[in-house]
């Protein structure tokens, strides 16, 4: 069993060196553990180079995105597996990577599979059995192998062959929606994904976008949405799914705005009001182009 473990860090110094402790404590396997920093202005950099030569350190000079820099990271690399871990995520126990690549193993039906993924407070975040809105769309998903439609990004095995044979992640999506493109994808060629409940990861979750105006944030995690609905669903379901986005998210936007100017800087309505006016606005301008 060998697995190439691949970690992509954006201004994630403060918990960089928990998931890289965690991979390097893994025991009872043999991994290489390739780190991709996509241009930190923290102090990501000086915390991998302390690790020294017991991870590759990859430091890009500009954003190139998640999927982008996973594919950057997965080149030419000719271990049998390909695991993803968040920056913000860590393994727990020292083998949990031997019992991914086992039950890979033990399952060739299996393209991909997710882990067991905890966050901060212990709650489940489970497997995914639909597709972004796939119940409001003209489109039969249920022949697709398997019962898992997707699985979170934060924790991921893959057999390298099927990742190079599906040409890695779409570099079109900069961040979010591409896991669950990939996922569909790897099931369109035939492949279920799997689950492995006795593999726990930990996550924070959102590490890199912490301090951040929601307008900022959610405007990146629309446009991923949007790309996927575009990508997988007929032209007429998107055109409705739009519509209904920007119904819902201009009269979020006025509400919570209103309340916003009650209540002190920074207060949860505030952030909402911020959050749904990027659905509200990048919604309008995708309506225009499709």
């Amino acid at each position: 069993m060998d697995v190439s473990v691949i970690v992509v860090s954006y201004h994630s110094a403060d918990c960089l060196r928990e998931c890289v402790e965690s991979v390097l404590s893994q025991r009872e396997i043999g991994f290489e553990l390739i780190v991709v920093d996509n241009a930190s202005t923290d102090s990501s950099a000086e915390v991998l180079k302390s690790f020294g030569e017991k991870l590759t350190f990859i430091q890009n000079r500009e954003n190139v995105g998640f999927g982008r820099a996973c594919n950057q990271a997965a080149a030419s690399r000719v271990r049998r597996y390909l695991y993803f871990l968040n920056p913000d995520a860590h393994l727990v126990g020292e083998q949990a990577l031997a019992r991914l690549c086992r039950a890979m193993d033990q399952h060739p039906a299996w393209g991909m599979a997710g882990s067991r993924v905890l966050s901060a407070e212990l709650s489940l975040k489970p497997t995914n059995s639909h597709y972004p809105d796939e119940r409001h769309v003209h489109k039969d998903f249920s022949r697709l192998p398997g019962k898992i439609a997707w699985v979170v990004g934060a924790s991921m095995i893959v057999r390298r062959k099927i990742f190079e044979e599906l040409g890695g992640f779409d570099p079109a999506f900069f961040l979010y929606g591409e896991e669950t493109d990939l996922c569909l994808r790897l099931r369109q060629l035939g492949h279920e994904i799997g689950y492995v409940d006795e593999v726990e990861v930990r996550h924070i979750g959102g590490a890199s976008e912490r301090g951040r105006d929601p307008y900022e944030v959610w405007t990146r995690r629309t446009r991923g949405i949007h790309q996927f609905w575009a990508k997988h669903y007929p032209v007429k379901d998107v055109e409705r799914l739009v519509r209904r986005n920007i119904v819902r998210a201009r009269y979020r936007m006025l509400v919570n705005g209103a309340l916003a100017s009650i209540q002190a800087s920074g207060s949860e309505a505030w952030q909402k009001q911020r959050r749904y006016k990027a659905v509200w606005e990048v919604s309008r301008n995708f309506s225009k182009r499709i």
